[in-house]
């Protein structure tokens, strides 16, 4: 692998299309070439802000009826060209059929159909894109990376394991000390009822914003909890970093807690006192909020 065919494969991998052996070479390459590892990231970003920002939706009915009327156009016009080659051909003697008969004329002639059908529809993309673009500006369209989706592309980039803490303890008091005395930070480290307290990772959350992960494990079923901890004031002054609005608006009191499903995994927020904090695992998440002994939730 080099960094030509790593940027190469780099869609395939995002879109979780590359091969086993593609997937174990590139992400042996990333490790050794920070440049190509920063293109997949921000890749992997933009997905996430495209699948949450913009909700699918079904196409206007004007639209669907102007690209069938296109592409059955195209038939006709393609079914008529059939139709003359046929005719040339069944004038040549059987015996000087020519390499270049009408089957092939009539191959090339399906595949130019479809390709132009596909030039069309692009075009159309290209022409709504416009349009959105020109009602909507880039600030009203764009609020910034959402926590929790962040918080799921950090667990599924690392497959759900164990990453070695900057700051290893069983602890949780002295989890709190340390992040007090060393980056003064006032945070309460939750108790997961089953689990294990790991130690401290202080992550590069997203570009220029660094936040604790603190890791738990169950040995016993081979699970990680990864929980992300935010200073609220950080947070909001952030201009990137958003929080589930969802999220923001069903966390009230002590108690209270939103679980979003993202990437078919659920990420479990909540606020207490002055920090936002994020959890996901393999687990349901109302399950995940159950183990979660100050929530005082029981499913």
């Amino acid at each position: 692998m080099d960094r030509k065919k790593a940027l190469e494969i780099l869609p395939a991998i995002v879109d979780n299309e590359a091969s086993s052996e593609e997937e174990i070479a590139f992400f042996d390459f990333i490790e050794i070439d920070d440049s190509v590892k920063k293109e997949y990231e921000e890749a992997l970003r933009v997905k996430q802000l495209l699948k949450t920002k913009y909700e699918r939706t079904k196409a206007p009915e004007h639209l669907v009826h102007r690209i069938n009327k296109i592409i059955s156009a195209l038939d006709e016009e393609s079914a008529d060209k059939e139709k003359n080659v046929y005719s040339l051909s069944s004038s040549t003697p059987s015996n000087k059929v020519s390499p270049h008969s009408s089957k092939g004329k009539v191959k090339i002639g399906s595949i130019l159909r479809y390709v132009a059908a596909a030039a069309v529809i692009l075009f159309i993309t290209l022409v709504t894109i416009q349009l959105l673009d020109s009602t909507a500006s880039y600030e009203d369209r764009f609020e910034g990376f959402v926590v929790e989706n962040i918080a799921a592309e950090h667990f599924l980039k690392s497959s759900g394991q164990l990453i070695e803490p900057h700051f290893g303890t069983h602890s949780v008091s002295e989890a709190e000390v340390y992040l007090q005395d060393h980056f003064g930070m006032a945070i309460t480290v939750p108790q997961i009822s089953g689990a294990q307290f790991e130690g401290i990772v202080m992550a590069d959350f997203i570009d220029g914003f660094q936040t604790p992960l603190l890791e738990y494990t169950q040995p016993e079923i081979g699970e990680t909890i990864y929980l992300f901890a935010f200073d609220m004031d950080k947070v909001l002054g952030s201009e990137e970093l958003v929080r589930h609005q969802d999220a923001v608006a069903a966390c009230n009191t002590d108690h209270d807690f939103y679980v979003a499903e993202i990437d078919e995994h659920h990420v479990v927020s909540w606020l207490w006192n002055n920090t936002w904090y994020s959890a996901i695992s393999n687990h349901n998440g109302y399950d995940l909020a159950s183990l979660v002994e100050p929530l005082q939730y029981n499913r």
